[in-house]
């Protein structure tokens, strides 16, 4: 059955409108929506509703929780043009001193239109008597420009839809129909708990409709640690030592959803507050490994390329199984009532500074007792070798990959994990990190962020935004901008930034050199960056679906490209390198950056642009090597210029040469070691390029073909 409901925006953790029922007061959120944009019902009386065979009752409505009296509405409002939300709720009139009148629910009227007298028929819109009392929202709220005739019918909605339908129809006030449509910009979030977010703490829990639902996941959350894993102990104030500080303490709330956005579970995290822990004292060391982007995304062309199986599973409530060992006490959360007391903790909690070197510590003995060892090149990756077998598993905090030819071995090391810890076996890995993992039929495996993706371009209001074929417009320079005039929201840029980091070192190498260069504006950004920003969410919004992808049955080795764009900073001279090397077909390893120091000459630019692929290509040697697939032969590294090419290989000095740092000789050592060979390979054909400078739109279509980037 279709209902009507108010559409009031897109929602930010699925695909879904927004959706305001009137009747129950819910936000609701569905898929599957008809727009009725050719009929307004606010704008015209419905003299139908009420007759005098079924007159409004004379009751009173009032409000629980407002304290004030009721304000009058004002008239119908006439046809054209559309009326805002202020025009429905004025000031008070004081010559009104009755009481408001009772609407009948109408379940099939989204937004009632102003009601007919007690004695039926359609009022005059000038009449007084055709306005009703109705409470008002709290007078901060500022009324935004939306109207009413965004009015939807959705056919299926979700069993919250359901519910509402079957559920008593309570009064339906016209004020929270309106206050639906404001605008809450300027109001603290704690007012208004919406109730598809996520609560920022507690207070703003207990406030939301899911008030029940965060209690009772806070109370499991609390008795879980308390019973499962003796995270702590109450214990009497008075029992803690001067010397020690009591660190706070609070719930994090958040919900689990699928992928159509219905809200699965209610979830309460507790974690400590480790800001006010004391170095030194509460806890020493801090750092803790995570495996990098470029092990995972070469165990996975590996996997692609060999055939291997790759399995997912995550240790559930990882930080929990590290012993702590220094004495901790923390304050009872709040929600949690035990007066007079405190917590002492026995396990790292989530939020200690200390807990992720704890955990790391605990998996990297347990993982060793499994007969697996980490690689020299990249702690956070294991190899166990029986024979000629390897298996691999890459760590990433408590997210585990498990690779290998066997599914056999991946099922005994996951009934090893078993034994030490609460495991959640996930299958053969769809989705790690923020990145959707595909295998095709033939083997071939794509890396994407197309969800990702669509949530930044949500989040910045650019999901509609009409696509460009380059992220960048060709030779833009932001420097020479005489002027510029600044851009309002720092912070907002700065996040736009960040955001689309996360991607560029992702799965999206496309993005490497546009990324790379607005960052250098985060100081002082201006709207010509801004725009050039957005100008990378509309190419974003025409290659969601883009990926990298990696063949079957590649066997060739690893090869780099490395190229330098001379000078390409107008300001300080600088110049712009970048690399790629390539593995199964597609990119696992890439880089864009601008030089430490001002380069003499093109030669002098693509040497420094050598010796940083370099070392990179030394480090996918080693990692290699330690994965089971050592090299006799060196690691091709390509550049498109002669000289500098000759300089990896001829030890010449004079006086074009002789400034050039020590470490910077770095790739002649290689070079003369065997472990990297240098060639020359045509401009034309330079796939680096693409990290250098802003290209036109078929050049960068074909340098990002050759990437491995494409589309299912």
């Amino acid at each position: 059955m279709a209902i009507p409901l108010i559409f009031v925006g897109l929602d930010d953790h699925s695909k879904a409108y927004r959706l305001f029922h009137p009747t129950t007061r819910k936000v609701l959120l569905s898929r599957n929506v008809l727009f009725r944009e050719s009929e307004f019902p606010a704008s015209t009386p419905t003299p139908a509703l009420f007759s005098p065979a079924n007159p409004l009752p004379d009751v009173v409505a009032s409000r629980p929780d407002q304290a004030d009296p009721p304000q009058p509405l004002l008239p119908a409002p006439p046809r054209s043009p559309v009326p805002r939300a202020e025009q429905l709720i004025p000031a008070p009139d004081a010559s009104d001193q009755g009481s408001p009148a009772l609407a009948r629910n109408v379940p099939d009227q989204a937004l009632p239109a102003p009601f007919a007298s007690d004695q039926g028929g359609a009022p005059d819109q000038g009449s007084p008597d055709s306005a009703f009392s109705t409470p008002c929202p709290s007078p901060r709220l500022r009324p935004s420009s939306y109207d009413f005739s965004a009015l939807c019918l959705a056919p299926e909605f979700s069993d919250d839809v359901d519910d509402a339908l079957h559920s008593p129809a309570p009064v339906c006030y016209l004020a929270d129909a309106a206050a639906a449509l404001l605008d809450t910009s300027t109001v603290d979030p704690a007012e208004l708990v919406a109730p598809a977010r996520d609560p920022p703490h507690w207070r703003a829990a207990m406030a939301s409709p899911q008030a029940d639902e965060w209690r009772l996941a806070a109370r499991d959350e609390f008795d879980s640690l308390s019973r499962d894993f003796s995270a702590f102990t109450p214990i009497d104030q008075s029992l803690v030592p001067a010397d020690a500080k009591i660190i706070g303490s609070r719930f994090v709330f958040r919900t689990k959803r699928d992928q159509f956005g219905k809200v699965k579970s209610y979830k309460g995290r507790l974690v400590a507050r480790g800001d006010s822990q004391r170095s030194g004292i509460d806890f020493d060391e801090t750092f803790a490994p995570v495996a990098k982007f470029t092990s995972i995304r070469a165990l996975l062309a590996l996997s692609a390329a060999r055939g291997y199986h790759v399995h997912q599973a995550d240790i559930d409530k990882a930080y929990l199984h590290g012993k702590l060992d220094k004495p901790l006490y923390m304050r009872v959360p709040e929600g949690i009532a035990l007066p007079g007391q405190v917590l002492q903790l026995h396990r790292s909690l989530y939020g200690l500074r200390q807990a992720g070197r704890i955990w790391n510590d605990e998996i990297d003995s347990t993982l060793l007792g499994l007969g697996y060892i980490a690689t020299e090149s990249d702690h956070c990756v294991y190899v166990k070798t029986v024979g000629d077998v390897h298996h691999y598993i890459v760590l990433y905090v408590d997210d585990l990959l498990m690779i290998g030819p066997s599914l056999p071995e991946i099922e005994r090391t996951l009934q090893g994990l078993e034994r030490c810890y609460g495991v959640k076996r996930l299958g053969e890995a769809e989705y790690v990190l923020g990145i959707q993992i595909r295998r095709s039929s033939d083997g071939s495996i794509t890396l994407s962020q197309e969800q990702y993706l669509k949530d930044i371009l949500a989040r910045f209001g650019m999901s509609n935004a009409h696509p460009v074929a380059t992220p960048m417009i060709s030779d833009l320079h932001l420097e020479i901008e005489t002027n510029p005039t600044p851009f309002a929201d720092r912070t907002r840029y700065l996040q736009a930034v960040g955001s689309l980091m996360y991607a560029s070192t992702g799965t999206r190498p496309d993005l490497a050199y546009a990324v790379g260069y607005l960052a250098r504006f985060s100081r002082s950004p201006s709207e010509a960056a801004w725009g050039a920003i957005k100008h990378v969410f509309r190419y974003l919004a025409g290659t969601l679906s883009h990926g990298l992808c990696y063949s079957h049955g590649d066997s060739a080795p690893v090869i780099g490209y490395s190229d330098c764009n001379w000078g390409a900073c107008v300001l300080s001279s600088k110049s712009t390198m970048g690399y790629a090397f390539l593995y199964a077909g597609g990119a696992i390893s890439w880089s864009s950056r601008l030089q430490s120091r001002v380069a003499d000459s093109t030669c002098d630019a693509e040497y420094l642009a050598l010796s940083h692929a370099g070392k990179e290509a030394v480090f996918l040697r080693q990692l290699f090597g330690e994965l089971g697939l050592p090299s006799s032969a060196p690691t091709l590294v390509l550049g498109d210029n002669q000289g500098a090419n000759a300089l990896t290989r001829n030890p010449v000095f004079h006086a074009r040469t002789r400034h050039i740092r020590l470490r910077e000789h770095f790739v002649r050592d290689m070079v003369a070691l065997g472990d990297v060979a240098v060639q020359y390979i045509n401009t034309a054909d330079m796939t680096a390029d693409i990290f250098t400078k802003a290209l036109a739109r078929d050049l960068f279509a074909r340098h990002r073909g050759r990437l491995g980037i494409c589309s299912p």
